[in-house]
């Protein structure tokens, strides 16, 4: 006879189903083995007929056993079936008194995003008459967006395209991995310290590349490999130092890039936040050679989470891209597609960034207040654009503990003495009332350890 403990937190014969699909899965009753008849097994757990011959036509209709007329019901056999493991993972949150402070380069917030303005448009991309968004569409993304991204990287980046240039994707990741395609016999040339998502496509993909330094004008052209003819760079805000490329080196890359077959690979991921002097013209912009390849992203522009970003590829690599065999589909959702293409052809999408730039502006000018008084001690570079700066010292630091943050030397390659000397400080994701203090406390407790 079968006996179960049963609860109150679901239906009887959901229990019961459950419970003899566990012993015939887990092998404890076996193939061709007799279960109880109804009114016994009624009268053993104490349940209704009606309970036990519910759960007995559930088991039938799923296979897991079956009925002969006038002698009973028999187990089935189940050979291809295994019990699903129980998940035993928590999901509870971590508690907010618990939480690490966090200065990590990525961190953002989004106070003073427009939620309103994404409802409405999501409402809209799901209405009847939208129902062509559930179509595939064109495999590079929608006309529309590629239109409205044109006109925004023309006006605000000088960047020269067409609407058949762009290629949108769900990461800066997926259209590297297109890239490294297209140009699969590349010997690649990336900063050092660099972006690390980078180095990851390169070695998931056996691509060979060589580490090339940094310093406080970006990147060192004339270390480039005369080997190598592909480079991959940050100009504008360079990753994580946050030296901007200078017009000298500017003109140096695109010199050595003019002077053979080569490709400068352009990432400008948070160009639209600069605090000081006048906005760079991107690479791509003073490029009269098509020599670079020019790619960024809206996940500082409008959230991380969006997961879109977009590549500006030359004529010559457009026809490439073409003739490849396998192209990859459009990775990202049309409803998507279409809300951002009416977040930006209505303004509002510039219109964020400015609210957004003067937000980080006033986080960036607290920053800057909260490390006077370690003046002598520290010094600041790479404020001038992004969500993140660079704080120097005297000597080798560790990190604290119970502080999520990054030196330089997390990000490079080549382990160079001053890059363990330099921190990182994320200021994006910490509410304008915390930023003195949480810079107070990183400070001292980093201090207070060089001392002892």
């Amino acid at each position: 006879m079968l006996t179960y403990k049963f609860t109150e937190d679901t239906f009887l014969y959901q229990q019961l189903y459950q419970f003899i699909k566990d012993d015939i899965l887990s092998g404890r009753l076996s193939h061709d083995e007799k279960l109880p008849s109804k009114r016994k097994l009624s009268q053993h757990l104490n349940l209704s007929q009606t309970t036990i011959e519910i759960a007995y036509q559930q088991l039938q209709d799923e296979g897991f056993i079956y009925s002969k007329p006038k002698v009973g019901y028999f187990v089935e056999a189940i050979e291809t079936l295994n019990k699903a493991p129980e998940n035993k993972m928590s999901f509870t949150s971590p508690k907010p008194a618990t939480a690490k402070q966090s200065f990590k380069i990525e961190d953002s917030h989004h106070t003073s995003f427009p939620y309103h303005l994404f409802r409405k448009y999501a409402k809209e991309a799901f209405e009847a008459e939208m129902d062509g968004l559930l179509e595939r569409g064109h495999i590079q993304g929608d006309d529309a967006l590629r239109e409205q991204i044109r006109r925004y990287l023309y006006h605000s980046r000088g960047v020269n395209c067409t609407n058949e240039q762009i290629i949108i994707g769900s990461s800066t990741e997926q259209l590297f991995t297109l890239v490294t395609r297209l140009l699969h016999d590349a010997t690649y040339q990336i900063e050092d310290p660099g972006y690390p998502l980078i180095r990851k496509v390169l070695n998931y993909e056996q691509k060979p590349y060589i580490p090339i330094e940094v310093d406080d004008e970006g990147i060192v052209v004339k270390a480039l490999h005369h080997q190598a003819n592909v480079v991959h760079v940050t100009p504008s805000h360079q990753f994580p130092t946050g030296a901007v490329l200078s017009a000298r080196r500017r003109t140096e890359l695109l010199k050595w890039a003019i002077e053979e077959d080569r490709y400068i690979i352009e990432d400008d991921y948070d160009s639209e936040f600069r605090y000081k002097g006048r906005p760079l013209k991107a690479l791509q912009g003073l490029d009269s050679h098509q020599k670079v390849i020019y790619m960024s992203t809206f996940s500082k522009s409008i959230f991380p989470s969006i997961r879109v970003a977009y590549l500006v590829l030359p004529d010559a690599l457009m026809d490439k891209y073409h003739k490849l065999d396998d192209k990859p589909n459009i990775t990202v959702p049309r409803h998507m597609q279409y809300m951002i293409t009416q977040f930006m052809q209505s303004g509002e999408f510039e219109r964020n960034i400015n609210r957004t730039r003067k937000l980080y502006k006033k986080k960036l000018d607290i920053v800057l207040d909260a490390l006077k008084p370690f003046d002598g001690q520290i010094s600041i570079s790479g404020e001038q654009a992004g969500m993140h700066c660079v704080l120097s010292f005297n000597e080798t630091i560790s990190k604290p503990e119970d502080i999520d943050i990054n030196l330089i030397s997390d990000y490079a390659e080549q382990k160079q003495q001053k890059y363990h000397h330099q921190l990182i400080l994320g200021y994006g994701g910490i509410e304008e009332h915390l930023i003195k203090e949480s810079i107070y406390t990183l400070l001292k407790k980093i201090i207070q350890k060089k001392e002892t």
